[in-house]
């Protein structure tokens, strides 16, 4: 019931404007990219494909992420952000998986079809 209370949009707004203050610094190059095409998926009410990219890509961002840190030195107030990014990521993943069910989606892996419209 908690998940159901979250606002995709505002999370996904929270982690961009968080991905953009700390891009000039020494942070993951990809979270801005990943939100930025979060904020688009979740505008198109009939956008299912779109959000299922997104959120199998966000979960695969957070591997990346704990990758990342422990590869990278970053000062203390950065690495700050970068777990708080790394910490929302969370519950915005399961936000986007209820935003997808109540759509009718299902969600298995990233739902890649490739044999075409039937």
């Amino acid at each position: 019931e908690f998940i159901q209370g979250l606002d995709p949009s505002k999370l996904v707004l929270v982690q961009t404007v968080l991905s953009f203050a700390i891009s000039p610094f020494a942070a993951p190059v990809y979270n801005l990219p990943i939100f930025l095409f979060g904020m688009y998926a979740q505008e198109s009410a009939e956008a299912v494909q779109s959000l299922k990219t997104f959120t199998g890509i966000l979960s695969i961002s957070t591997i990346f992420d704990i990758i990342w840190m422990v590869r990278n030195h970053q000062h203390g107030f950065i690495r700050f952000i970068t777990i708080v990014i790394l910490i929302l990521k969370l519950p915005t993943m399961a936000a986007f998986a209820v935003a997808l069910r109540q759509r009718g989606a299902q969600f298995s892996g990233l739902g890649a079809n490739l044999s075409g419209p039937t």
